[in-house]
């Protein structure tokens, strides 16, 4: 199988275009895609396999690279990897005087770090958290997230990082008060001496949403850095 072929598999199988693909994967162009999938670009790297697979955990690594075996991953395929989980310099916020993270700049993949189990495996990424507007995350912690491929499926109640085409935050997700939009709120009630909230809650659409990512928990490393894997 051509690397055009397994590429074009893959985005069948995900039902998206080589764009949006490339979007999900980090590229600020496509073009590194559209060059595979017109053969200019005859091997899929081992830079590109990383980038697949962190983002689609279920991805068979060693079909990418070589096309043997099938494109999902077996529950036992590739256990040692899965432990590698990818870290990004991209920071999100729970609010910092009043400030929200910019997503203007493409996260840039840094390195890895071996979580063993701490989140069954689950975890798209590692990213740093900043702000006091989430009283569970400490200023300065390292959230680990997984993508949400269907934001329809957002659970309300729960914790995730939002991303828009200007800022990223972390919040509380709420049905918003009409079809279409999700409330964001903060779990700090701090408020002024007038009573009113300094983290108020607000709504987007779910349209603005370019990404959205679960938290299923955090990490502080007491040094303020993340120890990386070669």
């Amino acid at each position: 199988m051509t690397a055009s072929q397994k590429i074009e598999s893959l985005l069948n199988y995900l039902n998206i275009n080589a764009k949006v693909f490339s979007e999900e994967l980090g590229y600020e162009r496509p073009q590194i895609i559209y060059d595979i999938l017109k053969g200019k670009t005859r091997r899929i790297s081992e830079d590109l396999t990383n980038k697949i697979t962190s983002v689609y955990t279920e991805v068979n690594r060693v079909w990418l690279l070589t096309g043997e075996g099938e494109m999902l991953k077996s529950e036992n395929d590739d256990t040692e990897r899965a432990k590698r989980t990818p870290v990004y310099d991209a920071e999100t916020t729970g609010g910092n005087t009043g400030l929200v993270s910019s997503s203007s700049e493409n996260a840039n993949l840094v390195g890895y770090v071996d979580s063993g189990s701490w989140f069954e495996n689950k975890e798209t990424a590692i990213i740093r958290h900043v702000g006091d507007s989430m009283v569970e995350y400490p200023n300065g912690c390292w959230l680990a997230v997984k993508k949400v491929l269907n934001p329809r499926l957002l659970v309300p109640g729960r914790n995730y990082v939002i991303e828009t085409d200007e800022f990223r935050v972390t919040k509380r997700i709420q049905k918003g008060s009409e079809k279409g939009y999700i409330k964001l709120y903060s779990t700090n009630q701090e408020r002024y001496e007038d009573g009113q909230l300094i983290h108020e809650p607000f709504e987007i659409h779910l349209s603005d949403v370019r990404r959205i990512f679960s938290v299923l928990g955090y990490v502080v490393n007491q040094s303020g850095e993340i120890k990386l894997m070669d």
